[in-house]
């Protein structure tokens, strides 16, 4: 199994842009105080930020899996190799950063959660309410479980329908649709289950949007994404602006016009709590072809963005319980001018940028290349 070399750029930008959307959105902490139709914005680009990344993961990932299957080496030796690659890419620099988030809650003597164990298994928020440490995280747990999940399902649905269906790639659709069902299907549970309780946005954040057993259908949009893009590049290419225009049309719709209308949780509870988060995916689903297809810019533009989608990983894990509560100690930005805050906000991004790249370069990019070591490739014979 060869490693891709060949980066797209296109979905260089997609990754460049959520991690953009997200850290940008937690400026808004140094913004504490300002309340206005701004503010609301980067509230929403945040959430959207994650759940690009989401569908971005799920389409990749569910690439490398269909190229297995199709290809025939979908053992069980070429699974553990998958998790094994996915896990020197996710865990080592996971684990640092908890740590580190650990030994500076301890310094500045702020009370760890009871359930500090959890953090080491992604079990933070796996099925009841996101625990509020190192907060970020949750969206990590969400891809670990999709990525330990999915390889089994594919083949489990292929020990059961191998000898019926001849089509490796229709046995990948059916076995993505169906845990896109299974997980829309959690929702409508949690539906049913709340129904009689009272409904807020926070507990709507914290008891459904953060958790994994209601979330993971988001992953497997970009699953049954990379099957029906492989199938129809070709009408994807010819329809890109026209599904740009409809993914975008659709996600406006969702998370901005139809609440709006008057549609909240506490009088339209079924709407947020099983269609809301569905439909936004499909929204992004529709927009990645018109990425997919751009062709490179001018050489310095298209440096910058692969750049940030490198580091983006690091950017996500260091930018906020790190990076913004360290700065948060040592400032007070409730008595800082509106022009200080914007100072402020630039020094941020400036200094996670760098910060991430710093640790990229030292820590994330050695560590993952050892997936590539010579011991690993012979003994996986890939």
């Amino acid at each position: 199994m060869k490693a891709e070399k060949t980066r797209i750029y296109g979905l260089d930008l997609i990754r460049a842009i959520a991690i953009t959307m997200v850290i940008f959105s937690h400026t808004l902490y140094i913004f504490q105080g300002y309340d206005n139709l701004m503010t609301q914005a980067m509230q929403i680009l945040g959430v959207q930020g994650v759940e690009i990344f989401f569908v971005l993961s799920g389409f990749l990932i569910g690439g490398i899996l269909l190229r297995l299957f199709k290809n025939g080496n979908f053992t069980k030796k070429a699974m553990l190799h998958f998790w094994l690659r996915r896990w020197f890419r996710t865990l080592p620099l996971y684990f640092l950063m908890l740590l580190v988030n650990i030994t500076v809650a301890l310094i500045i003597g702020l009370s760890l959660p009871q359930d500090l164990w959890k953090y080491f298994f992604f079990l933070q928020n796996f099925a009841k309410h996101h625990i509020p440490f190192f907060p970020e995280s949750w969206s990590l747990s969400v891809e670990e479980y999709a990525y330990i999940l999915a390889p089994i399902c594919i083949y489990l649905f292929f020990m059961l329908l191998g000898r019926i269906i001849k089509k490796k790639e229709t046995i990948f659709l059916y076995t993505s649709i169906f845990l896109v069902l299974f997980f829309f299907a959690t929702k409508i549970s949690y539906y049913v289950s709340t129904q009689l309780e009272s409904q807020s946005l926070k507990l709507w954040n914290s008891n459904l949007k953060a958790i994994v057993i209601y979330r993971m259908d988001a992953i497997f949009y970009g699953f049954v994404l990379v099957y029906t893009f492989n199938r129809y590049k070709n009408i994807f290419f010819q329809n890109k602006g026209r599904l740009l225009v409809v993914g975008v049309s659709l996600c406006f719709l969702v998370i901005v016009l139809i609440p709006l209308m008057g549609v909240n949780i506490q009088e339209y509870p079924f709407y947020w709590n099983v269609l809301y988060l569905p439909l936004n995916s499909m929204g992004i689903c529709l927009m990645f072809p018109y990425f997919y297809f751009l062709r490179k810019p001018d050489r310095r533009i298209a440096s910058l963005v692969k750049g940030v989608s490198l580091y983006s990983y690091a950017m996500y894990l260091l930018h906020y319980t790190f990076i913004l509560y360290v700065i948060r100690l040592y400032f007070n930005f409730e008595t800082f001018s509106f022009i200080e805050r914007l100072i402020c906000s630039i020094i941020y991004v400036l200094l996670t940028y760098t910060l991430s790249r710093t640790v990229y370069i030292y820590f994330e990019k050695p560590i993952t290349n050892l997936r590539d070591s010579r011991f690993i490739v012979k003994y996986f014979n890939c």
